[in-house]
Formats: structure tokens, C-alpha cells, sequence
């Protein structure tokens, strides 16, 4: 699928969260054991976990950063994904031969990367990065979910956006702060589960 589209296949390697199992009994702090796998593995996600679930495998459960990303005029701004032409958070995959996850502020460092690939935008024009939870998507992906403020307006995330290094996303999608909750209640998948990360009403 990917070559008929004239997509590259990356053959890296992701973190994995190796025990959901323990976290699921409401440890506090959550602690993630990590372990990794071969991106081929995520690139033929849909087909592999439905393997996995027939053969009573353990699911993949690859570990994702994703940021909330709102700008200095109380805007947040989402992507549209090049390829299907679906709407998401910024972030992506952490990638254990890119990044070696010793502590927290690696997987912030993640999200920071990805900011800027999709973005952009610069860690020096981050005002702060804020953890709101962990969330388990249907397809096992764990994701690891961040408010993050940035120094700048949406006219300069724009016009920065112009110039990224990254063509994952195609467009800015906008959305106002009195509107973020509805919004994100009408995506599909875990998305629709942050408006309780962010204790909407």
C-alpha cells in the first residue's frame, strides 16, 4: 500500500509499554516499563493486532507523544494528516534509535521534536509543556497526552508551518478555546477521550 502511494517505509525502531497490565490497577505515579519494536510492525498495525487478538498475543501497546498545542491568542491548532486527510493532535511514535528514554523529560523531548518536524515551531518558543494523562487507543497505542503553550501567535504558527521539515501534515486546522471540548468529542479514538484529561464540563 505504501509503495503504490510512493510512500517510504521507515524500518526504525518504537518504544513499547510492556506493562499496560500494571498500570490499568492504578499504580500512583504510573511507571512505564519500556521495551521496543520494529516500525514494520506499527506500519501493518491494523492487520498484525487483529492477528494478535486471534492468536491471544499480547498487543503491540507502541508508545506516541501528542500535544494540545495552543497558541498565545488562546487558539489551538491541530494537523491534517497528508496522507488520509484525517485530523489529529501533533506528535508522533518515540523512537528508541532517535531518542533513549531514560526519565520524563525524554518523552517531553519526544514531543518537542515532533512540534518542531510538524510545526515548525522551535523549543525555544515553547512556553511550557504540561503532562494531562495516558491514554490506551483501541489499536493498543499508548499515548502519552500534553498541554503545551507556545510563545507565539497563531499568524507566526502559520507562517513558521509554511517552512517545517515534515510533510506528515497538509494543513493547519484551527480551533478557539471556548470550542477545544466539542471539537475534540466529535475525532475518533482516543482523541475523544481527552476532554476528561482536560476536566471538561
Amino acid at each position: 500500500e505504501a509503495a503504490s502511494e510512493a510512500h517510504a517505509i521507515w524500518d526504525g525502531r518504537f518504544y513499547r509499554a510492556t506493562n499496560i497490565g500494571d498500570m490499568r490497577s492504578g499504580s500512583t505515579p504510573p511507571k512505564l516499563s519500556l521495551g521496543s519494536i520494529s516500525y514494520r510492525y506499527i506500519a501493518t498495525f491494523r492487520a498484525l493486532h487483529e492477528h494478535h487478538a486471534r492468536e491471544g498475543l499480547a498487543p503491540l501497546h507502541h508508545l506516541s507523544t501528542a500535544g494540545l498545542i495552543r497558541t498565545r491568542d488562546g487558539e489551538f491548532v491541530f494537523g491534517k494528516r497528508s496522507r488520509n486527510g484525517a485530523i489529529d493532535l501533533i506528535g508522533g511514535g518515540v523512537q528508541s534509535d532517535e531518542l533513549t528514554i531514560t526519565c520524563a523529560a525524554d518523552i517531553e523531548a519526544n514531543l518537542r521534536k515532533e512540534i518542531l518536524e510538524e510545526l515548525g515551531v522551535r523549543s525555544a518558543q515553547i512556553q511550557s509543556v504540561r503532562g494531562k494523562g495516558i491514554l490506551l487507543s483501541t489499536t493498543s497505542n499508548v499515548l502519552i497526552i500534553a498541554a503545551v503553550d507556545l510563545a507565539l501567535s497563531l499568524n507566526e504558527v502559520a507562517a513558521q508551518f509554511a517552512d517545517r521539515s515534515d510533510d506528515e501534515m497538509s494543513d493547519l486546522v484551527v480551533v478557539d478555546e471556548d470550542d477545544l471540548c466539542a471539537f475534540l468529542r466529535t475525532l475518533t479514538d482516543y482523541r475523544a477521550l481527552i476532554p476528561a484529561l482536560m476536566h471538561c464540563s
